[in-house]
């Protein structure tokens, strides 16, 4: 029902397409051509984004409410305004 839907599925199916069909033409010409240090870069910055990803839903785990917290939490505010 979504029209926005169907323009990124068109998109990823025209990239996924060309992908396979025309992989050397499509990539940038130095596309693949990256050192080794590059790639140790790219994926460190990966398994760093990973981590704090993971961290992050710890942190949110440990400091979430229950929905009866929530409300009397809200009813409080109420009063002290």
């Amino acid at each position: 029902q979504n029209p926005i839907f169907y323009l990124v599925l068109l998109g990823g199916g025209y990239e996924t397409f060309m992908r396979f069909y025309d992989p050397l033409g499509h990539a940038p010409p130095n596309y693949y051509g990256i050192t080794s240090g590059q790639r140790a870069a790219i994926t460190g910055g990966y398994f760093g984004l990973a981590g704090a990803l993971f961290a992050a839903m710890a942190w949110n785990k440990q400091n979430m409410k229950t929905p009866e917290q929530l409300q009397r939490q809200s009813i409080e505010m109420t009063f002290y305004d």
